[in-house]
């Protein structure tokens, strides 16, 4: 299959970083970037991608050979016609990825390597999983969505800042809930049949991508439109658009909002689908958007207040906007 067009491109105004941990390769024609930066969990899959850039090497490149080892032993390797690989480290100690992008014959035409770590699932929050199983501590809601957000996660809601800063861990709080609340409703599998979808549609420029966005996508399931509301430079790729109260009226509305994504320029699809597909960039452009929301309503209200004041109907309500909306409020 070669390059994807969701492959061939890192999202404007973006580096691979921006995605996740990264590889560039020395003449910066490809990388190679992991969902989960290093330390990996034991047991725990992680999905690597290939981004090729540069026009010569997508068209030459065919296949992609990967190579894992494991604490120095012999790789295993797997050939894929696309570049996406999942992998499931096995043991606690050093991991190596490789990853060959072969031509015709087999040829090598670049080739990315990726070290990281593999450490034990967090030994706190097993004992607290094991204590409420066994009716002996505190309730660990979600287990499963816990183990992810703790593994894989931490360091990329831990990492979002506010771009106007101010006191409080309000904002932190409130995107922990966003990202908490997207994992419940959506596991892994769930995510990855969305992008697998999306994928198909920029791939083969199918006419579908407006209806595909009616579902949040990535682990916190940023509505693609709100996201094209949001981000952009020098300005938003879509304009502020509130959708109706009534929800009679607002499935109609969207319909009409998603139209305008899906005539959007290919490349701008592509952006969005892939800041969405990883989860840094997932987590980060949610902060992004409650921040754009509380400005929006709330102008000039702290974070802290946002959660406590009210009765916590403003945090309410930036959780609606962001799941529905945007809302217009009557």
């Amino acid at each position: 299959m070669g390059v994807r067009k969701t492959e061939s491109r890192i999202p404007a105004n973006m580096q691979a970083s921006d995605l996740g941990q990264a590889v560039m390769a020395g003449d910066n024609r490809c990388a190679l970037v992991s969902f989960i930066s290093s330390p990996l969990v034991v047991n725990r899959d992680n999905v690597y991608v290939v981004f090729v850039t540069d026009a010569g090497l997508a068209a030459s490149s065919q296949t992609y050979e990967w190579a894992v080892s494991e604490g120095g032993g012999a790789p295993v390797t797997q050939t894929t016609d696309h570049g996406e690989f999942t992998y499931r480290p096995l043991t606690a100690g050093s991991l190596s990825v490789t990853v060959r992008l072969l031509g015709a014959g087999n040829a090598e035409q670049a080739n990315l390597q990726m070290s990281q770590e593999i450490v034990a699932p967090n030994a706190e929050l097993e004992g607290l999983i094991t204590a409420a199983a066994n009716d002996a501590g505190p309730t660990v809601p979600s287990p499963d969505v816990a183990r992810e957000l703790i593994n894989d996660h931490n360091p990329y809601y831990q990492a979002v800042t506010l771009q106007t800063p101010e006191s409080g861990d309000g904002f932190k709080s409130l995107v922990f809930s966003m990202v908490f609340d997207g994992a419940l409703q959506r596991n892994p599998q769930r995510r990855k049949q969305t992008f697998d979808q999306l994928a198909a549609s920029l791939n083969s420029q199918g006419t579908d991508y407006g209806t595909l966005a009616a579902e949040g996508a990535g682990v916190c399931r940023i509505r693609l439109a709100l996201l094209a509301m949001v981000w952009g430079n020098p300005g938003p790729v879509l304009p502020w658009t509130e959708l109706p109260e009534s929800s009679s009226q607002r499935a109609n509305a969207d319909e009409r909002l998603r139209q305008s994504l899906a005539a959007l320029d290919e490349n701008i699809r592509i952006d969005l689908f892939n800041i969405v597909r990883f989860p840094k960039s997932n987590i980060t452009q949610c902060g992004r958007i409650i921040e754009a929301l509380r400005d929006r309503y709330f102008a000039g209200t702290n974070f802290n207040d946002v959660l406590t004041g009210m009765s916590g109907t403003r945090a309410h309500w930036i959780t609606r906007h962001f799941r529905e909306g945007p809302i217009k409020r009557d």
